[in-house]
Parts: C-alpha cells; structure tokens; sequence
C-alpha cells in the first residue's frame, strides 16, 4: 500500500513510483515464467508455474500420433511428482496430465509400481476430482498390461491407516475385476487380503470389501467361499444371491 503523508508529497511520490517498479518488475516475472520450458515448468517451486506446465503437457501427450515419440522421454522421471503434488488445485491438473501420459505413452508401464503408488497415498484421499482421475490412472495400467504391478500396490495400500484410501484401493479392484475380469486382475492375492476387510473397524471399509467379495463371487461363485470364513452368515447369503 502507498503511504501518503501531506508533510513530504515527495515521500509520497518516490513511495508510489516504488509501487510501481515494483509491480512492472512482477509483470516481468511472470512473463518470464510463461517462457519456461514445459518440463521445467511441472516442477516449478510455484504451483501456479505448475497448473500452467501440466496443462501444456497434457496438450503435448494428447497430440503425439505414435506412443513412442520422442516427445514422452523428457517426462517418463517426473510424471510420479504430478499425482503428488503438495498443492490441491495443482495435483487436480497433475493426475490429468499423469493419465494422459500413461494413456499414450509407450513408456508408462515403466513407472507403473511409483505413479500408483502416489495415486494411493495422495490421491484415494484427495478431492472427489483428484480421487476419481488417480482411479481411472490404475485402471489404465490394467489395460496396458501392467495390472500386476498395479494390483500389488493397491493391495499395499489396504494396509494403509487411513480408510479413505482403504476405501479408494478397495474400489479400484472392485472397478478392475469388473471392467477385465479375473483373467487380467490376479484373483489369488485379492483372495488373501479380502477376509481381513471385513473385520476393519470402519464401516466403509467393510462395505466395500463386501462389494468386492460380490464381484469376485460373480467370477468365481462358491470357490470363494473358503476365503471369506470370517464373513456374518447373512453376508455370505447376499454374495450368493
């Protein structure tokens, strides 16, 4: 703010032109930012700087006509720091520019095992946007031919303390058993880790464990019945209904 003082119009004046130079000198920043090249941009310290460079690699990965331009290399390091980004409105544009990376590039399957496990841990927790994009990114890999690696993650996460992202990885194999079935998606390590679920002291948690229960009984029927002894009788009798 520009002090005015009616003893010193002076002060007052040399105070405003400082303002001023001041702001010019910001201007210039900014155009400066918007110079930068793409790949130094989705690593800026300002996350404005950010939201721009995603938005322009994501432009930049939907445009490419063959999965293996050469245009991909320069990012296939830093797409793990896009799903986790400490910034919420930043990380929103970052798991879209992540899942346009993993859709198109030939190189995704790469860092499979890091960009999900970031989508686990930032993303299953994040806004319903953030959350949804990080789900529709594992679900790529499963498409890509990388579902076990995928899986493992996102079975890793079910040990996480937080219930949302129980909840979110929960969802995501339930999704992934769905859209591929149990050819693509691993049924054995599912099987294991899926009782335990059901004894998770948050509601949600057992919820959704059964809803996966029931997608897997859609595949497998009562083969599964041997990996759900810990399931209420009740419980049980709607899987098979």
């Amino acid at each position: 703010s520009v002090r005015v003082s009616f003893e010193s119009p002076g002060k007052t004046v040399i105070s405003y032109l400082s303002v001023l130079v001041a702001s010019i000198v910001t201007m210039g920043d900014e155009e400066d930012f918007s110079k930068l090249p793409t790949e130094q941009k989705v690593v800026h310290k300002l996350f404005k700087v950010r939201i721009q460079g995603y938005d322009e690699a994501s432009k930049l990965f939907r445009m490419q006509d063959s999965e293996t331009n050469p245009a991909f290399q320069p990012y296939g390091s830093l797409i793990k720091k896009f799903v986790v980004d400490s910034n919420a409105l930043a990380q929103e544009k970052g798991v879209e520019a992540a899942f346009d990376f993993v859709k198109n590039a030939s190189i995704a399957g790469r860092i499979c095992s890091d960009v999900v496990g970031g989508v686990v841990t930032k993303c299953m927790n994040a806004r319903a946007k953030t959350r949804s994009k990080g789900i529709e990114i594992c679900l790529m890999f499963f498409e890509i031919e990388k579902g076990e690696i995928a899986l493992e993650e996102l079975l890793g996460g079910l040990k996480n303390k937080q219930p949302k992202i129980v909840v979110g990885c929960l969802e995501t194999i339930t999704q992934a058993i769905r859209e591929f079935g149990v050819k693509v998606v691993g049924i054995k390590p599912v099987l294991k880790v899926m009782e335990s679920q059901f004894e998770h002291s948050d509601k949600g948690v057992r919820e959704h464990a059964k809803l996966l229960a029931a997608e897997v009984h859609r595949y497998i029927g009562d083969k599964i019945v041997p990996s759900v002894q810990k399931i209420k009788p009740v419980q049980l009798k709607e899987l098979e209904e």
